[in-house]
């Protein structure tokens, strides 16, 4: 007889098949990957990457800004500012220029030299995050 039509606790008994129940270790085990995952989950924007869009890449050769480590840093650290505030498409000001990022992909979409942005305008953002330090 086929476990799944089994009615009540007797049922076991007049068949003689045992359902399979998981073990504790195998509980427990479950529970730790996901623990481990969801910790790795928090902890990634912080430790992640943004990617560079194509247009990003072109603008910031034009314009001679070069993606050192210093702005790398400042940029990971904006985003996940900005992430934590809510935000979806921001001005990212620093001493090297200002940048453009969409947030919920952690994209660099355009950057701009200073020189450019004092006569600019910047629209479609909602908020900007300045890294001057």
């Amino acid at each position: 007889m086929d476990p799944r039509l089994m009615i009540g606790p007797r049922g076991p008994q007049l068949t003689g098949i045992q359902t399979a129940k998981p073990s504790a270790a195998a509980t427990r085990q479950s529970l730790t990957s996901f623990d481990s995952l969801f910790q790795q989950a928090i902890q990634a924007p912080e430790n992640s990457q943004f990617r560079v869009s194509a247009h990003a890449q072109k603008r910031l050769s034009e314009r001679n800004i070069t993606m050192d480590a210093r702005l790398e840093d400042s940029l990971k650290r904006a985003f996940t500012e900005l992430e934590a505030k809510g935000a979806r498409d921001s001005l990212v000001l620093t001493r090297e220029g200002a940048f453009v990022v969409n947030v919920p992909s952690r994209t660099l979409v355009t950057a701009m030299g200073i020189d450019e942005m004092r006569d600019g305008i910047v629209t479609n953002i909602d908020s900007v995050n300045m890294k001057y330090g």
